[in-house]
C-alpha cells in the first residue's frame, strides 16, 4: 500500500487506521519492511512512529560468517523497557528470545562490528560468574 502513492496519502490513511482502531478498543499490529536486507535507513520509512505506541525492530545480525536475528524495543510508550538487543529464534516450538547480544556494537545501524570483552567479562569467562 505504501508505493501506492505518494508517502503523505499512506501516512494520512495509516492514521486514520490506527485512530479507528483505538476508537473500536482493537489491538493492531502492523508490520514495514526494508528494501534492504540490513535494514533501512529509517526506523519507519513513512515516519508513522509518531502515531505508534511500540516500534520493535527485528534485525539479521551476521557475527562470525553466521546469521543471526536480533529483536530490540525501539519504542513502548509509557514503559522504562529493556534498551538490550536479544537473540531471537523461530523452531517448531515457537519463538524464543535469548540472551542480549554481548560484545557487538552498531546491529541497529545494520553494521554490526565486534567490541572488545570489557575486563569484567575476561574475568568473568576466566573465572566463571
Amino acid at each position: 500500500m505504501e508505493r501506492v502513492g505518494p508517502v503523505r496519502f499512506f501516512r494520512e490513511f495509516v492514521i486514520g487506521l490506527t485512530s479507528y482502531a483505538k476508537q473500536e478498543e482493537v489491538c493492531s499490529l502492523f508490520t514495514s519492511t526494508t528494501p534492504k536486507l540490513s535494514g533501512g535507513d529509517s526506523i519507519t520509512e513513512a515516519h508513522t512512529s509518531t502515531i505508534t505506541d511500540a516500534i520493535l525492530l527485528l534485525r539479521y545480525v551476521e557475527i562470525n560468517g553466521i546469521f543471526r536475528r536480533g529483536v530490540a524495543v525501539i519504542k513502548m510508550r509509557g514503559s522504562q523497557h529493556e534498551k538490550g538487543i536479544r537473540e531471537f529464534t523461530i523452531d517448531s516450538t515457537g519463538l524464543h528470545i535469548g540472551k542480549p547480544f554481548s560484545n557487538v556494537q552498531n546491529i541497529i545501524l545494520g553494521i554490526p562490528s565486534a567490541m572488545p570483552p570489557s575486563e569484567q567479562e575476561q574475568l568473568e569467562g576466566m573465572f566463571g560468574e
